[in-house]
């Protein structure tokens, strides 16, 4: 074999070597979007959103829902779990963050909910629209069944439906989706725990996955 043809191979060797090796680090890369992961740092505006827990909770919760998502309604129970078990502790802010593109009664049913935060009932709404999702999910005009809701839950019937009509929290809403897209946000639900992204977890995650930020909490010095 002449010095052409040894040169000629040992090209081609090192060229499958090189490229099998990229592909090897593509792979097995983990990806940007997995739990637990964030794209760089992450900042937050609570101004006005709805919450449960003590204001000044060292861990903070931040649910970035969709309220005609079928993947939340089913994460909905776990969540229950978590605030039922955490809010003395731990400070569960709800964001909204409507799938416009897909779910065209999502944003409607933000500023529902937004109306019942209003009169003290947002998450007691947020239940039920979460409850009823195939009933109003699909409407024209899904207005009816949210003053229908407003009325089961004893609210100020004509309060709700003037704010609803007014679309009094629609910029409210639309600054929690910006505040998403600026956070990475891709998918609904998308959970920050401080600054850590997880998505739709199992009872057994939340606590694993607070009890470990309540611990850190404690370990972290006042004013770090």
């Amino acid at each position: 074999m002449n010095s052409n043809k040894k040169l000629l191979f040992i090209t081609v060797g090192l060229s499958v070597l090189i490229f099998g090796g990229l592909v090897w680090a593509i792979l097995s890369a983990p990806p940007a979007n997995a739990p637990g992961a964030t794209s760089g740092a992450v900042s937050f505006d609570d101004t006005n959103d709805p919450f449960i827990g003590p204001a000044d909770a060292k861990v903070v919760v931040r649910l970035f829902g969709d309220l005609e998502c079928p993947a939340c309604r089913l994460a909905e129970p776990n969540v229950r779990y978590a605030i039922g078990t955490y809010s003395d502790r731990v400070k569960f802010i709800w964001d909204d963050f409507p799938l416009m593109s897909i779910h065209k009664n999502a944003r409607p049913a933000a500023n529902a909910a937004r109306c019942a935060q209003d009169q003290g009932r947002f998450w007691d709404y947020k239940d039920m629209l979460y409850a009823q999702q195939s009933g109003w999910e699909t409407l024209r005009d899904p207005k009816e069944s949210f003053v229908a809701f407003a009325r089961q839950l004893n609210m100020d019937e004509a309060q709700f439906t003037s704010c609803y009509d007014s679309g009094k929290f629609d910029d409210r809403v639309l600054a929690d989706v910006a505040e998403g897209n600026k956070n990475a946000v891709d998918r609904t639900p998308t959970v920050f725990i401080n600054q850590t992204r997880r998505f739709g977890m199992t009872t057994a995650e939340w606590d694993q996955m607070l009890t470990d930020a309540l611990k850190a909490a404690e370990t972290t010095p006042s004013g770090s």
